[in-house]
């Protein structure tokens, strides 16, 4: 395959056993692309995963060291972002999005969590490519979703792009996930910041313009279960279960049920807990 998949887990086994399970049921790729950079707190086992995958599990050291070791290691033409709490619900191939991305060189990224079925904001007005494909622009008075290029959770991007990314990245600042995403729209051209760094990221990259481009499925393949806080962030979420509860689900044989529910309401990405449902494996 042309994609390098990184998936980011912290303390969520149960999750990432779940995601990893509906990505096998639902696409064409191949496990041993997958690299899992993990954190684990004392009683967080990722033993029965790497048992149970064929998974290149990485746990956490320095967290950008590990991510720019797999990335420049890696002789793909894509790299693929996850994290452990999503799950995908469709079918999809991979090997499809690759020569989409091989054929349409103005693409810069392929997300699978969006689609016309997100109606959260507003829509941009899509190109339709084929194969039940749609492409937009990223561009100031969309919705919070579809003015996001670089994200985390699914998107698939030019190894390239990501290379030239890392480079602006630093070890002390982009210690997460969370800052790593974040830290883009300080450094990189785009379409979302405003004001003054607006400007100097255009004085910055004089020949770059800050719009990305983006393809989709017109329906979304992922969402994102948000059961639980990991990291130490300003949100006032609730949880519904602790990651420990989960934890000792998955010992005892519970996954999230991806297959049971087609899930035609979904009109967000993130749609917290209204889609999590644990069965037996």
């Amino acid at each position: 395959m042309k994609t390098t998949a990184i998936i980011f887990s912290k303390n969520r086994t149960l999750q990432l056993k779940s995601l990893l399970l509906s990505l096998r049921h639902f696409s064409d790729f191949d496990e041993k692309s997958i690299h899992v950079i993990y954190k684990a707190d004392s009683g967080m086992d990722y033993c029965e995963l790497e048992k149970s995958f064929a998974c290149n599990f990485i746990r956490q050291g320095n967290f950008l060291e590990d991510l720019r070791s797999v990335v420049n290691s890696s002789d793909s033409d894509y790299i693929w972002f996850m994290v452990d709490d999503l799950i995908y619900r469709d079918r999809f191939s991979v090997t499809e999005i690759e020569s989409f991305l091989d054929s349409n060189g103005d693409i810069d990224a392929f997300c699978l969590r969006l689609g016309k079925n997100v109606k959260k904001g507003a829509q941009p007005g899509f190109q339709e490519r084929g194969a039940g494909i749609l492409v937009w622009d990223t561009e100031r008075g969309l919705g919070r979703y579809w003015n996001y290029f670089w994200e985390l959770c699914s998107s698939i991007y030019r190894r390239g792009h990501v290379i030239e990314y890392l480079s602006k990245c630093r070890p002390e600042k982009e210690t997460f996930p969370n800052p790593f995403e974040f830290h883009y729209y300080a450094c990189m051209p785009n379409s979302r910041t405003e004001g003054l760094l607006s400007l100097f990221l255009k004085l910055r990259f004089p020949f770059r313009k800050s719009g990305s481009r983006i393809a989709c499925y017109e329906r979304s393949k992922c969402f994102i279960h948000g059961v639980n806080l990991v990291a130490e962030l300003a949100d006032d979420r609730k949880e519904s279960f602790s990651p420990q509860e989960l934890h000792l689900k998955m010992l005892d044989g519970y996954l999230i049920d991806f297959k049971s529910s087609d899930f035609p309401e979904l009109d967000t990405p993130s749609p917290g807990d209204k889609f999590f449902k644990l069965v037996k494996e």
